[in-house]
Order: structure tokens, then C-alpha cells, then sequence
């Protein structure tokens, strides 16, 4: 039966020796290494068939479909942009809300129309009013790093069985209402459906930081290295670590979900140290 443990590890002296990587999140991109589109593609196609085939074995979870909201019907409904008119929508009011904060690395998302686990944006829909939206993907710039390092069980996790939320923009007036907090776990709910086990984002406001843990996210220290370690059937099959840049905000923190089911799987999620200067 499956099952997941959180365990806060506070000192990892092994964590010292990983390089200085660059990691990004909900709102900020964060470093200084870049990864070519043509690798992301890359690496969503070699795991697009372990994705798939591994689909069927995480349980199928309730979609919540509405929060209250102050509109005629009181309801938020949830969207994945399967359509182009949606995508641009979705992805100027990110880029409105959020400005040059975002990652600029990133392409918008295409359509998702046939909803499979890759970059997607979702939309929350009052009635028909967008009144927010998410830009969530698999981890493939940490799994493009663990790859080219050699690392193949630590990129296929993070491929597969991770997913990033790269950015949650509500309108204003729509704020302080829980849109947001709902949307974040609306994507945790599609992460689950699509084979993850975890969700990760960066935080680098305290606003944002409420959001998450109102969503049910746990939000480590700034600048802590978040440490996963992957258990197969009771074998640790994988060690991961993400550290921050040295020259990142000194409020950048992660925030991190355990959602979803995979028979025999467990995650632990610790923190590790901070990276100096």
C-alpha cells in the first residue's frame, strides 16, 4: 500500500558537494544555467512513454470544481487550455499579473486539448470571466540537469513524477477570496492525475507563502536546499537535491506537496543546507 513520509533532515553534509544550480519557480526564475527548448523536448519525449504507460497506477482523485466566489452562480470552475484562444488568455493574464518576473525562458504553453502531462496552463472561471490562472509543467529543467549529469533515475522522477508550478496569477479584484490558494491545489489534483507524487513551486514573497500553506503546501526557510529522496518497494532509488543560486533573493523558499498514489513509491522531502556566498 502506498505511502508517504515527510522527514525534515537538517544537515546533509553531502549536499556541499552538488554544484551551484539554477532553479526556478512560481514567480522567479532563479540562476544563471540555461537549458535549450529542443532538451525539454527531448526529455518529455523519452519519458512520454514511461508517463503514459505509469498513468493508470496513480489513483484517480475527485476534481474540485468550485469554491465560492462572489458571482451569480457563487462557483469557480477549472480549465486546461485546450484551445489557442484560451491559452492566450490565460498566458496575458500571467504575464499582466506577474510581469517580468516570470520565466522568460519559458515558451507559452501550446494547446493542451487532449489534457497530457506537459506544459499546460489552466484556467479558474467564474461563469465566463477568467478570474485567474496556473502554468504548470513537468520539472524538466531540474530532470535536464540530473540527466546531462548522468544521473537517469533522478531525471526520470523529476520528469515523471514531478511536476512545477511555474505561476498562479488571480485578478486583483478577485484577491484575498481563496481563488488562489484553490487553484494551487486545483494543480496539485492534475499533477495526481497525470502520475506525480510531488509538486513543487518557489515562493519569494510571504503572500505567497500564505497562498501555499493555505493550499496545504509545506513552505521550507529561504534559501534551504530541498532534498527528495524517491523509496521503490522499501529500496531508496533515488537521492535529489535542489539548492538555490547564491545570487538568489534572500526570500526565495520552496514550497513543496506530496499528492497522488503509485503502489510502492514513497517520497521524503528534507531540507538541506543553505548555499554560501
Amino acid at each position: 500500500m502506498f505511502w508517504f513520509s515527510i522527514c525534515l533532515l537538517f544537515s546533509f553534509c553531502w549536499l556541499m558537494l552538488i554544484p551551484d544550480i539554477g532553479w526556478y519557480g512560481e514567480s522567479v526564475r532563479l540562476g544563471n544555467r540555461r537549458f535549450s527548448v529542443g532538451l525539454f523536448e527531448g526529455l518529455q519525449n523519452l519519458f512520454h512513454g514511461i508517463s503514459k504507460g505509469r498513468s493508470d497506477d496513480s489513483d484517480t482523485l475527485p476534481v474540485v470544481s468550485s469554491v465560492g466566489l462572489d458571482e451569480s452562480d457563487g462557483t469557480l470552475r477549472f480549465t486546461v487550455a485546450d484551445g489557442q484562444m484560451q491559452v492566450d488568455m490565460i498566458w496575458n493574464l500571467l504575464t499582466e499579473q506577474i510581469g517580468e518576473c516570470r520565466n522568460q525562458q519559458l515558451p507559452k504553453p501550446l494547446p493542451n486539448p487532449d489534457d497530457l502531462f506537459r506544459p499546460t496552463l489552466i484556467g479558474a472561471w467564474a461563469e465566463d470571466r477568467l478570474v485567474g490562472g496556473a502554468f504548470v509543467m513537468p520539472d524538466l529543467e531540474d530532470s535536464a540537469y540530473y540527466a546531462a549529469a548522468g544521473h537517469g533515475d533522478a531525471a526520470e522522477f523529476l520528469a515523471v513524477r514531478t511536476a512545477m508550478v511555474q505561476g498562479i496569477a488571480v485578478l486583483p479584484e478577485c484577491r484575498r477570496m481563496g481563488v488562489g490558494a484553490e487553484i494551487k491545489r486545483h494543480c496539485g489534483l492534475w499533477a495526481a492525475q497525470h502520475g506525480c507524487v510531488l509538486v513543487l513551486s518557489v515562493v519569494t514573497n510571504d503572500a505567497a507563502a500564505r497562498m501555499n500553506e493555505k493550499a496545504g503546501y509545506q513552505v521550507l526557510p529561504p534559501l534551504v536546499t530541498l532534498v527528495v529522496e524517491a523509496v521503490d518497494h522499501g529500496r531508496s532509488v533515488t537521492f535529489i537535491g535542489l539548492p538555490f543560486d547564491r545570487d538568489s533573493p534572500a526570500c526565495t523558499r520552496w514550497a513543496f506537496g506530496l499528492v497522488g498514489h503509485v503502489d510502492g513509491l514513497a517520497v521524503r522531502v528534507g531540507m538541506g543546507g543553505v548555499a554560501e556566498g
